[in-house]
């Protein structure tokens, strides 16, 4: 009997001792269904990687590539998969292939694959293509939902990600038939979609951005808005006023 006392007081003293653990233990992220209502997470360790909107909030979720020169603007470190390992980037540089795409989460002094961000925040990212050209941006919503955006990257690309609904979004691009790597953003906040909810596919109109209409992206936007009109209306399209699609 005494015996069966001691490994009870034992097991309590154990399941004490596990339960102060986990609770001095901070979780790095923790995302629950975007459906259930909640995400809750610590964007506070990752404030490099973010700025809160000031003014109107940006039109579109994620906006066109511009040409980005990185010589100055290098991080310190790398931060690689969700699990955030730190590699410095000169010894990541030495390391690894460096002829394919890479994307990146921009930080003040640092790059990362993942960050957890704040609801109305903008996030910098850096995206390095291996040749310069049209290409494809995967884009995953916080819903599930897959998107695809035919982007013009440069060599190397500055972007920015619009964190206007709570969530985990995923992000990776093709270009030059390469794939890049996939960077993942957890969106902290409390969102309860309506009951009449529709998911809204991602769209970009160059008529309602800043840039110039005489560079690649621009011309692209045009020539798919021709396409779209010509299967609306069944007019007459030829892309060959769009130099920029005939590009090798």
């Amino acid at each position: 009997m005494s015996q069966t006392i001691r490994w009870f007081t034992l097991g309590i003293a154990l399941l004490v001792m596990l339960t102060l653990a986990s609770a001095q233990t901070p979780s790095m992220y923790s995302v629950g269904n975007p459906s259930s209502g909640s995400v809750q997470s610590n964007a506070s360790q990752y404030s490099q990687f973010y700025q809160m909107v000031s003014g109107p909030a940006p039109s579109n979720k994620i906006s066109a590539p511009e040409q980005y020169d990185i010589t100055g603007h290098t991080p310190n470190n790398v931060y690689l998969t969700m699990q955030n390992q730190a590699v410095p980037y000169s010894r990541y540089q030495t390391s690894t292939n460096l002829s394919g795409n890479t994307l990146w989460i921009q930080g003040t002094t640092d790059w990362a694959q993942y960050a957890v961000v704040p609801q109305g925040s903008i996030v910098p990212l850096i995206a390095t293509s291996h040749i310069e050209g049209i290409g494809n941006l995967a884009f995953k919503d916080y819903d599930g939902q897959i998107y695809g955006n035919n982007f013009y990257f440069y060599p190397d690309s500055h972007l920015t990600f619009y964190a206007d609904k709570p969530g985990r979004y995923t992000l990776s691009f093709v270009s030059g038939n390469k794939s890049s790597n996939a960077v993942v953003i957890d969106v902290t906040g409390v969102y309860t979609p309506p009951s009449n909810y529709l998911p809204t596919p991602m769209t970009y109109n160059s008529a309602y951005n800043p840039y110039s209409y005489n560079n690649p992206q621009a011309a692209l936007d045009l020539a798919d808005t021709a396409i779209a009109n010509q299967k609306l209306y069944n007019d007459y399209y030829s892309n060959s006023a769009y130099y920029w699609l005939n590009m090798p």
